[in-house]
């Protein structure tokens, strides 16, 4: 990498000269036929390279390089207008090879899959092993390149693992990886609500999420922890790719939502942070765009001067690990952009913030055997000022004020489960726990006490003497009310259909699944994953739709048993969303520094 680097630089350091001196190498007298090297041309790497104290031959080469590039680029200009055929320069990023740069031409109606079978080919790789991307958003294999907003000259990134057979295996599974992460997180989101995952602030106070936003920003959510998951595993390909799937995803939700946490923010910064680490920032003007969101949302958040933070935590130096790696990524696009001053200030803002978050690691060991996780430890001596007594009384507190608000929303949830009285006022739980201590189910319990408007005595002769109220109590309650209409046509969702299609799926196929499940994504991914789809015809399980009269004890023992088979199937992807990533609070702000102050180093020594 750092080869790659010191040339990135010679070429900045060179289209900076060409520019000011309003220089064109695709014209006389520095081009001659065949494109041999024209005297011109050496004499002005002679004059650079003493401008810019560098060899002649490299001045020369880089010049060479340079020349090529705008003569091939003038000619696709000019065949784009005569036959339509866009030229592509394909940037393919190989784990542990030097990125390998290629030229594709394709019709702009072309289907995105055209273009990946274009790639692997080249490559000689299968097309499973391929993610193209261009503009932040991963190339569609089921659109045509103009619908995805391609344009002839566009700068396109591939992404392809190393051969060992390891990362091979790694590398066919990354496709099924992330529909798996989707397919789990849609699942928790359809059927499981607040009750396996909530958003919170920084305080720990959970943010009322609307019905329209939840699926997007838990699917959102998990793709983006999942994502980081394999960053820090150095895999950056599947990373990026999860990454800006999350992306999507979140852009779906309120800005009011986005606006009340920092986890957009933080997608922004992984998602430039992993444009750095494959090596691509210098084309990937995207980052600058996700920088920008990422300042403005860390700055609407913690305020100008980050007061708010100071005041809601006592202390900014937690976040701060977020400050100094947006100054990082900041001073490296302005560096490729060749503004050198900005790029110095920003990469010395970086270093300071870096020295700030040292720690020693002594410190960290003895708050580890003081019961904190290594994150944990960073976290509480960087906001300790490296103080070990003050750092674990920091996280014990800390601990304590996320155990109240999580205990208070808990009660809440629980509140919200018992349910009203007849009369309006809430069950009481403590009454609940009165009747359940005697021996009674604590479902009949509660309806006994709804029916009885919290009346303890009334309570138990209910249960007593008159269980089948509560029994047809707890039918009308479980109801949902909805006519009957299988006959009836269903106009399929096309965010949907895109979702189905992001998995693999055709869009028949996709839009067949939805109209028999009338929407419900959970039920047509299922039946696609099952196989009992075609391009007409789907097989579901339509008793999610009951019909408006009293449903028989046959019924009720069946909406019972695929109450507790989605309750299964929710622990289950619960269990696998869990094994893939780390739940522990603030692990986004944990970092060792080591990546950070390798990069910084870098490109410090280049300016």
């Amino acid at each position: 990498m750092e080869d790659n680097l010191q040339h990135e630089d010679l070429l900045i350091k060179l289209r900076a000269k060409l520019n000011e001196e309003k220089v064109k190498l695709w014209e006389p007298p520095y081009v001659l036929q065949d494109n041999e090297v024209s005297q011109n041309l050496k004499d002005l790497a002679q004059k650079y390279s003493s401008d810019l104290s560098a060899d002649q031959d490299i001045i020369l080469g880089a010049l060479h390089e340079l020349q090529l590039h705008s003569i091939d680029r003038s000619k696709a200009n000019a065949e784009f207008k005569e036959t339509g055929f866009a030229t592509f320069r394909i940037k393919a990023t190989v784990a542990g090879e030097k990125p390998r740069i290629m030229k594709v031409q394709k019709k702009l109606d072309a289907m995105g899959s055209d273009l990946i079978a274009n790639v692997a080919q080249e490559m000689g790789v299968a097309e499973s092993r391929i993610k193209l991307i261009f503009n932040g958003k991963v190339i569609k294999p089921t659109a045509n390149l103009d619908d995805q907003g391609i344009k002839n000259g566009a700068q396109i990134m591939a992404l392809i693992m190393a051969k060992t057979p390891d990362e091979v295996k790694r590398e066919d599974n990354m496709y099924m990886e992330m529909k798996s992460t989707r397919d789990d997180a849609n699942l928790l989101s359809q059927y499981a609500d607040e009750e396996y995952m909530k958003l919170e602030d920084q305080s720990g106070k959970t943010v009322d999420v609307d019905p329209s936003s939840r699926r997007a920003l838990l699917v959102g959510l998990t793709l983006h922890e999942r994502g980081r998951a394999a960053a820090r595993q150095r895999d950056y390909p599947l990373a990026l790719v999860l990454l800006l799937e999350a992306d999507r995803q979140l852009s779906e939700c309120s800005s009011n939502i986005l606006k009340s946490v920092d986890n957009w923010a933080v997608l922004q910064l992984d998602i430039a942070w992993c444009y750095l680490c494959l090596q691509n920032l210098s084309s990937a003007t995207d980052a600058v765009t996700r920088l920008t969101r990422a300042e403005e949302s860390l700055r609407c958040l913690y305020g100008e001067h980050h007061q708010r933070m100071a005041e809601l935590r006592g202390t900014i130096a937690t976040e701060r690990v977020l400050l100094m790696r947006l100054y990082l990524l900041q001073g490296v696009v302005a560096y490729h952009q060749n503004k050198r001053a900005q790029a110095r200030a920003l990469l010395d803002k970086a270093e300071a913030e870096l020295n700030f978050l040292r720690v020693d690691e002594t410190a960290v060991c003895a708050l580890m055997e003081l019961g904190w996780s290594l994150a944990a430890a960073r976290c509480g001596l960087r906001a300790a000022r490296g103080d070990v007594d003050r750092a674990h009384h920091f996280l014990a507190e800390r601990r304590a004020q996320r155990d109240r608000a999580r205990e208070a929303h808990q009660k809440l949830r629980q509140q919200r489960k018992l349910g009203l009285c007849q009369d309006g006022t809430p069950v009481k739980e403590q009454l609940v726990e009165a009747l359940v201590g005697m021996g009674y189910a604590r479902r009949i319990a509660t309806a006994a006490l709804r029916k009885s408007n919290n009346h303890a005595a009334e309570a138990v002769r209910l249960i007593q003497e008159q269980p089948e109220l509560l029994q047809e109590s707890e039918d009308s309650s479980d109801e949902t009310g909805t006519p009957s209409s299988d006959d009836s046509v269903v106009e399929v969702d096309n965010k949907l259909v895109t979702e189905l299609e992001g998995m693999g799926y055709s869009p028949s196929r996709a839009q067949a699944a939805l109209r028999a499940s009338r929407n419900r994504l959970g039920d047509a991914a299922r039946a696609l994953a099952s196989g009992t789809v075609d391009d007409k015809v789907v097989l579901l399980d339509t008793s999610a739709n009951p019909s408006t009269s009293t449903a028989s004890p046959a019924k009720r023992k069946h909406k019972k048993h695929k109450k507790d088979k989605n309750k299964e199937e929710c622990e289950q992807a619960l269990h696998r969303l869990s094994t893939a990533i780390r739940p522990e609070d603030d692990d986004h702000l944990d970092t060792s520094l080591v990546e950070e102050e390798e990069f910084l180093v870098q490109y410090k020594s280049l300016l």
